[in-house]
């Protein structure tokens, strides 16, 4: 018996012998085509990406280099999740379900479901069985020719959720009808505008902590990849379940990256009082943003509803306006959105602060006795949850009902100005270009 064992063992190590430069730790994880080591768990950097290519046929280069790109840098193992090219057939009961400046978007079925594969033991990849899925189309207006501008937003999406998670991005498709091409990512059921709408007198203090959270985190690893959002308002913060998530990364870009044609792209209310005044746009601009969120949150209405969202209002934010915030806001919670809301940029926190101290004060509530007793910035936890569950009591008296002025627009537009230093002085900007 002791015999056969020594036979058996003795086989195994000529086989690994006979393979060069493969390390005792990755003994028999190879493959079994090049011969060379996996660089992950049954994954050949060398072999894999080619097998997977050959799926690859949308009849756009941009779009075919970009799907081939992201194979190229799989990082998941013996499943990887990547997007795919489908064919518009194989969505049924397409519906619009929301419209933005740039966009529309579709609830559909996706008959095929999400890109899943497995590897077979000749080395070839399979595809999972098909379970249909419900997701959003995302149609980007007037994109029948596939730009280095239109595939910027696919490259971030991709980066973020491959390294990060977030919103989950399937690939793409073509609406044969129209031509123009369209994103298909994980479904939700509506963007946290509509959600205070519907349910803000029913939210604790702590769900909109937690809501606040997701939101930091997402944005701390959108810097961390060196972008910017650009675009950052609750028309753009999507819920799924109890969590929200930053979306809509068609206007973000590198943080190095200048505005061009002295264009500037967003939602008037949300965009910091520098980059009005003509400076670029930065990762603190994107905290300003952060801040006017919290104010909605705050209120349950968005920014300068009672107010045109023109000229007037661009020089009043440049003047320190800023939006209300809801009675019985704890004052913990404003002193955070106003210096998120700083007319100082560099006073302003970053978006891994912001993150430290919002998960703080979420933990705050779910701490055992003793941990309640730490201090936190300039807070024990008992504090916090005693400070926000105190400000719970004043929620049935907030009125989350209001008249928005017609001119108060909440999707995303161009604007078009010359003149831009300084118009924080009026004087200095008269004769000034502001179009719509």
């Amino acid at each position: 018996m002791l015999g056969i064992f020594f036979k058996i063992l003795n086989y195994f190590i000529q086989i690994y012998s006979s393979i060069p430069n493969v390390p005792f730790y990755s003994f028999c994880s190879y493959c079994s085509y090049c011969k060379k080591p996996f660089v992950r768990k049954l994954w050949c950097k060398k072999c894999d990406p080619f097998r997977l290519i050959e799926r690859v046929a949308s009849g756009n280069s941009n779009i075919d280099k970009f799907i081939k790109d992201t194979i190229y840098c799989a990082r998941n193992d013996d499943c990887p999740e990547l997007p795919e090219w489908i064919p518009f057939d194989r969505f049924i009961n397409i519906n619009l379900i929301g419209e933005g400046g740039f966009a529309k978007v579709y609830s559909a079925i996706w008959n095929d479901g999400e890109a899943k594969y497995f590897k077979l033991d000749d080395g070839n990849w399979k595809r999972r069985e098909p379970e249909p899925i419900k997701v959003a189309l995302k149609r980007l207006n007037d994109s029948q020719n596939m730009t280095s501008e239109y595939l910027n937003e696919l490259i971030i999406h991709w980066h973020f959720c491959e390294r990060y998670g977030g919103l989950q991005f399937y690939g793409m498709t073509k609406d044969p009808e129209t031509e123009e091409y369209m994103m298909v990512v994980q479904f939700a059921e509506g963007n946290l505008r509509n959600f205070l709408s519907n349910n803000f007198n029913n939210l604790l203090w702590k769900d909109k902590i937690r809501y606040l959270q997701g939101m930091a985190v997402d944005l701390k690893y959108l810097h961390k990849l060196g972008y910017c959002h650009q675009d950052l308002h609750s028309g753009n913060i999507l819920q799924i379940f109890d969590q929200s998530y930053i979306s809509d990364f068609g206007l973000s870009r590198p943080s190095d990256k200048q505005k061009l044609n002295n264009k500037l792209c967003g939602v008037l209310p949300y965009i910091a009082p520098e980059v009005l005044n003509g400076s670029t746009y930065t990762s603190a601009s994107d905290i300003y943003s952060f801040g006017v969120i919290m104010t909605e949150l705050s209120s349950g209405k968005p920014p300068f509803y009672d107010k045109k969202h023109d000229l007037s209002l661009l020089l009043a934010i440049c003047n320190k306006l800023r939006p209300e915030f809801g009675i019985g806001t704890p004052e913990i919670y404003k002193n955070l959105a106003c210096k998120c809301m700083n007319a100082e940029p560099n006073q302003r926190p970053t978006a891994s602060e912001l993150n430290d101290i919002l998960e703080f004060w979420s933990f705050s509530f779910n701490m055992s006795e003793d941990s309640q007793e730490k201090e936190n910035f300039g807070y024990k936890g008992k504090e916090i949850t005693a400070t926000f569950e105190e400000a719970d009591k004043e929620i049935p008296n907030i009125s989350t009902s209001y008249k928005k002025d017609p001119d108060a627009i909440y999707t995303s537009r161009v604007f078009c100005f010359t003149n831009l230093n300084n118009i924080s002085n009026e004087e200095n900007y008269k004769g000034s270009v502001f179009n719509f």
